[in-house]
């Protein structure tokens, strides 16, 4: 029974650990966006995609990030 329990509990923790991580982005013209995971780099069209904190799909051009962060 305890050994059912830890194994729950590191399959718990091990889960949790895998959630996404909101990053920030510095755009050159000097807005920070804030994502709720990394954004995804899409080589095909030359844009970074990412999900705002509010929920909506957005491109940014490669060429407009400064800088991608973790929060």
């Amino acid at each position: 029974m305890k050994l059912r329990f830890l194994l729950a509990a590191m399959f718990l923790i091990f889960a949790l650990s895998a959630c996404s991580v909101p990053h920030t982005m510095t755009l050159k013209d000097g807005r920070v966006i804030d994502a709720v995971d990394e954004p995804v780099f899409n080589k095909n069209t030359g844009f970074y995609e990412y999900e705002t904190l509010d929920g909506k799909k957005v491109k940014v051009n490669k060429d407009e990030v400064i800088e991608i962060k973790e929060m």
